[in-house]
């Protein structure tokens, strides 16, 4: 048991670690032992219906909320940088009210801070959107003059946010990405040099290298990342190839061999690391059909379902996707007046470019992957944002000031029409939570196991058992680990075809002592897509052949029925506790024979 349980810490804190947590951990204790902090108001809360009474503190003495002023001010953060971003990409200060105004009236899809504070991308998206903010002034002042002139202090602060998404977020990576293919696209468009792709390479290289050496991870070493990063840059030796073959036909093979060997090396590095193949056969679940069982308990859950419509009507209705277009055609009306004066490439504004591609990048995601709709329209209100820079306003002819004015004030008086009332909507909703049941299992559990006992079931419910009653468990939402995917498939057969026999067996090889089934997945009845109960996952699996044999689920008999070789040890109306039976006979057999004498 020993064994399993420093295993699973490896798994679930180590790799999942996030580093400004810890920081934040580190800031309440030296805030709490020196004092700073003893503000702390406690009250008993009688509950009624036979419960006993609890106490209910607040404070930022209490931990949790320590913890919350933190996430947000962090969210505080992504206002501000948010406002900077739009007010530095149209150059005027309306552009920034705009972009704040417009992810205020579309709070409840531009992020979700609201309802999940403890998630990681509450401190990893401000940083990430530092990043992108920086890289734009690098842009700026890498198109405007010589790259060997960018301040080293914009390259280090770009390096700075870059290394702290690493280090917070495991899918920052996936947004570095675009941010690469962005880059590499403006390149080979001759908008940007390849010196100034070079030195924003070299910032993403070495924040890589710093990275792992911080996290002491290796997943960036098989990333698709690195792996482009480091392809793209090899490939620069094709430069010396345009005076033979032109410039057109030297950056055509670049695009392909850069294509070719990136999807090579990556094909590689799956063979050796496979924590990521999740990704990918969720992209090809996307975009083939394709289905297996833990792309399923993915593509089931309505965030990584194809964008919904109501999140459409949501922008709409607030006017931010129709002032993201509207800005983006004066951005290109503009782009076209400039050329027949400056000609290409210096008619295209290289920072706007990068941050209409990144856009564009966000919303493909986005639309594949609703919950990625937290880094379109935060984007998206930025682009708005644009609608109204002066320089674009001017070349339509409008150049007095009162009526660029009048514009703007009609404008933001449009955005509010719908947008007051779904921001005063949001601000209206209040609420408790109380779950009884769980609360009856998790004190059940404090007060009727070991310490060392070993707990498997539902993935979150997991997350809940250990925070709450400190017992291992085998299992946790640490999806991207290949060894927890595979753990958390085998605790699942609990809910299988599977003979009872089998299940047993599996769990004991895992070294479980308690499963936990949950009268919504055992029975069908999770509030889950057609074809997306637990029982449907299995006969996927199995293509159905199970089923068609007449096999029955297993849970519901476990659940209600015989549980043997389990022994039923806890039951109310929605859990079920099973244990396992690790006790075993010792036959003890004398050297020598015994003489009895009457």
């Amino acid at each position: 048991m020993g064994t399993l349980s420093t295993r699973l810490e490896n798994i679930a804190c180590y790799q999942r670690i996030d580093h400004l947590q810890l920081v934040a951990g580190y800031l309440y204790h030296c805030a709490k032992n020196l004092g700073l902090i003893s503000i702390e108001q406690c009250w008993q809360i009688e509950r009624g219906e036979g419960l006993s009474p609890v106490t209910s503190c607040e404070g930022l003495g209490v931990p949790v909320y320590f913890y919350l002023e933190i996430v947000w001010t962090s969210t505080i953060l992504t206002v501000a940088i948010l406002f900077y971003y739009a007010t530095f990409l149209g150059n005027s200060l309306y552009s920034g009210f705009i972009a704040v105004l417009l992810f205020f009236y579309n709070h409840n899809e531009c992020t979700r801070v609201q309802w999940s504070p403890p998630l990681r991308e509450s401190f990893a998206y401000p940083v990430l959107l530092c990043q992108m903010y920086t890289l734009t002034l690098i842009l700026r002042e890498g198109t405007q003059q010589s790259t060997q002139k960018i301040p080293k202090d914009l390259l280090q602060k770009m390096g700075m946010a870059t290394i702290i998404s690493l280090c917070c977020w495991q899918f920052s990576h996936f947004v570095f990405i675009t941010q690469i293919v962005a880059l590499l696209i403006l390149k080979w468009m001759k908008i940007i040099s390849n010196d100034l792709y070079r030195s924003i390479s070299k910032v993403h290289g070495w924040s890589i290298v710093i990275a792992m050496g911080i996290t002491d991870s290796f997943p960036l070493l098989f990333s698709m990342y690195l792996c482009l990063l480091f392809v793209s840059n090899a490939l620069n030796v094709t430069e010396k190839l345009t005076k033979f073959i032109g410039t057109k036909l030297q950056t055509f093979l670049e695009i392909v061999f850069t294509i070719l060997c990136t999807a090579y090396l990556k094909s590689i590095y799956a063979l050796l690391y496979e924590d990521t193949a999740h990704v990918f056969n969720l992209l090809k679940t996307k975009l083939i059909g394709y289905k297996d069982f833990h792309t399923m308990l993915y593509t089931c859950s309505p965030e990584f379902d194809f964008l919904q419509y109501r999140s459409y009507e949501a922008i709409i209705k607030t006017l931010l996707l129709p002032s993201a277009i509207l800005a983006g055609m004066l951005v290109i009306y503009f782009w076209y007046r400039n050329y027949k004066i400056k000609g290409y490439p210096k008619c295209i504004e290289a920072d706007l470019a990068y941050n209409g591609l990144q856009t564009g990048a966000f919303i493909i995601m986005a639309v594949f992957i609703m919950r990625l709709k937290l880094f379109m329209n935060p984007h998206l209100c930025i682009i708005a944002g644009t609608i109204c820079a002066n320089r674009y306003l001017e070349k339509l002819g409008i150049k007095r000031k009162i009526t660029k004015t009048a514009i703007i004030v009609l404008l933001m008086s449009a955005i509010s029409y719908h947008g007051l009332e779904i921001l005063q909507e949001e601000r209206s909703v209040m609420g408790e939570y109380s779950d009884i049941e769980q609360e009856e299992l998790f004190e059940w559990i404090k007060k009727n196991t070991p310490e060392h006992a070993v707990f498997a079931g539902k993935m979150s419910l997991m997350a809940n058992l250990m925070l709450s009653t400190g017992r291992p468990i085998v299992n946790n939402p640490y999806y991207e680990s290949k060894e927890m995917r595979d753990r958390t498939m085998k605790v699942y057969e609990v809910f299988s075809r599977k003979d009872v026999t089998s299940v047993y067996v599996t769990l004991r090889n895992l070294q479980v002592g308690y499963v936990i089934l949950e009268a919504s997945m055992c029975f069908g009845y999770a509030n889950l897509p057609s074809q997306c109960q637990m029982i449907d996952l299995w006969d996927l699996v199995d293509n159905g052949v199970a089923k068609a044999a007449g096999k029955q689920p297993v849970c519901p008999m476990l659940f209600r029925g015989n549980a043997y070789p389990f022994k039923r040890s806890f039951v109310n109306n929605r859990y079920v506790v099973l244990q396992l039976d690790y006790s075993y006979c010792v036959e003890l057999k004398p050297n020598n024979s015994l003489n009895y004498q009457s």
